[in-house]
Formats: structure tokens, sequence, C-alpha cells
């Protein structure tokens, strides 16, 4: 993920102006993130299955989509949508723009010339940084999410607003930032598998003689997808569980303390599998995810990047 612009011969000449990154970043994360919201509904509530005090049954990825589907319409698929681009809006946002810029603070300025361990530190520090600000908007969504399952224990959210006074009438203003380390966990470890990997298979390919295009970006993301879903598979099952949970009025959770103790009863009462819980879900939805963010990523940085340079040198 260059942070410079291409000149008419397509080759890197020019270093681009921070705010774009920032901008294109946000700007693909929305997109990407409007077109699975579907797939990203069915990951949540598989990954809440399963729970104490929960139903024992379980579901697969289509069992879950048909649920949903037949007992609350086929507009439940969009459930959470508000919270999920503003969080990308702001989370997506950053993300993007401060790996860039972590990358060429650590000397990385060429594509083709990265460096394995710079580029996963780039990752880690944009993904956890970004994600403990943003943690509000990923809790509203994920609540919005679980509160539609009569067995989640949660009232149902009629929107954003709601969701959030909920949140705050039973914790505070702390309760918006209720599993922020699950989640702050999950970020640094997923921007590094995924903004990481991508940059390091696509210099692979590119030192290979790959022509950089559309198909040598779907080929990368996919990858990239496949990396990031592996890395996060298990903190996402926990941070799910910790967001979704009810709590009392001290904004204390009724099943979790938090992170460590979602884990301990988790893995108690379900055994090791649990780790993997929705997984095929997960890359369902990271994987077009992941391919759709960094398609719409390199298509938005060329298009704008000559729009915009055009301009100012007008």
């Amino acid at each position: 993920m260059p942070g410079s612009s291409r000149g008419n011969d397509g080759q890197r000449c020019t270093k681009r102006p921070t705010w774009r990154n920032y901008f294109y970043g946000g700007l693909a994360s929305c997109s990407a993130e409007a077109a699975t919201m579907p797939l990203d509904l069915i990951k949540v509530r598989m990954q809440i299955q399963g729970q104490r005090g929960m139903l024992a049954t379980t579901m697969s990825s289509i069992q879950t989509a048909s649920d949903v589907l037949f007992k609350e319409g086929i507009f439940a698929f969009w459930t959470g949508t508000s919270p999920a681009l503003l969080r990308q809006a702001t989370y997506g946002t950053m993300r993007v723009g401060l790996y860039v810029q972590a990358k060429e603070a650590l000397g990385i300025r060429d594509e083709k010339k990265n460096k394995p361990f710079r580029t996963i530190l780039a990752g880690i520090s944009s993904g956890g940084v970004s994600a403990a600000i943003c943690n509000p908007t990923d809790l509203i969504k994920v609540r919005m999410q679980a509160s539609q399952m009569a067995e989640s224990g949660i009232p149902k959210h009629s929107g954003v607003i709601d969701a959030t006074r909920l949140i705050i009438r039973e914790g505070g203003l702390r309760g918006l930032y209720r599993g922020v380390g699950p989640t702050t966990a999950r970020a640094a470890v997923v921007a590094a598998a995924e903004l990481g990997s991508y940059d390091e298979i696509k210099a692979f390919f590119l030192k290979q003689g790959a022509r950089d295009g559309i198909a040598l970006h779907l080929r990368t993301a996919a990858l990239a997808g496949l990396v990031a879903t592996a890395a996060s598979n298990p903190f996402d099952v926990v941070k799910s569980r910790v967001m979704s949970q009810p709590v009392d009025e001290k904004g204390n959770g009724h099943r979790y303390k938090g992170m460590l103790d979602c884990f301990r009863k988790s893995l108690a009462s379900e055994g090791v599998s649990f780790l993997g819980r929705g997984f095929v879900a997960n890359y369902m939805n990271k994987g077009p995810t992941v391919i759709l963010f960094f398609v719409f990523y390199e298509a938005i940085q060329t298009q704008f990047d000559q729009i915009l340079d055009v301009a100012a040198g007008s």
C-alpha cells in the first residue's frame, strides 16, 4: 500500500499528501463493509452460539442465514449497518492512514522492497491504536446484531442512538469501551496479517514480474484474507462474546469478566474447538471484505491521484 502517486507512465514518482491515504482508506473500507454486511451478521451470530446460558444447539452458516431470513426477514441481514459504516469511516480511515505513515517512518517507501518485520510492526501499531480509539462504534454494531437473538438476553435496539443510550445507561461512558482489550488485540493482529501480508505477497509477485493490475490485486487480496482470518478468528470469537453479553447496572458482564475470563470459561465448557467457531463464516465475510477493500483501494488511489494531481497542477 504505497504512499506515493503514479506518473503518466504508471510508476510511483511523487509522495502523496498524507490526507489522501486516510481518505482513500476510509472510502474503500466503507464500500467493502456495506457490500458484506450480511456475511458479518452471520459470523457474529455463529460466534456467540454455544455459550453457557444460551441454547446449546449450534448451526452452520447456511442454517444461521436461513434462521435469520425466516424469523427476522431479509432486512435483518443489514442490522448494525449504521454503526458499521461509522466504524469504518473512523477505524478504517485511521488504520490505513496510520499504516502508510508508520511504514514511511520505518523507512519503507518502495512497495517492491518491503521488510516483513517492519510491515508487521506497522500493521500492529496502526491496527491497535485505531481500534482502541474507535471501540464504541464496534461495540454498538455487535450489540445491535446480537440483540435480535432472543436467547442473547439483550434488549432489542431500535437504532444506533437507542443502542448507545442503553449501553451508557448500563455501564456509563466506560461501558462504550467494554471489550476494548480483545478488540484492540484482534485489530492489531488483523492489521498486521491483512495489510502486512498483502504488501508482502504483492511485493513477491511484483518481483516475479507480475503486472500491477486488478488480476494481481485480486489474487493477492484473496491470500491476504485467508491469512488475516486464520490469525484473527480466536480473537474474533472472544471479542464477539464479550461485547454481546448482557451486563448488570454497574456495567459488569453477566457471563465474563473480560477477555481472559471468556477464553477460560469457553475453553472449559466447549473445548479448544470454540476457537475455530464461525471460521467458515468468518472467511466468507473476511475474504470478500478484504478482496473488495484492496480492489477498491487500489482503484480509488489510482483514479483519485490522477484527478487530484491534475487539479493541484492546474
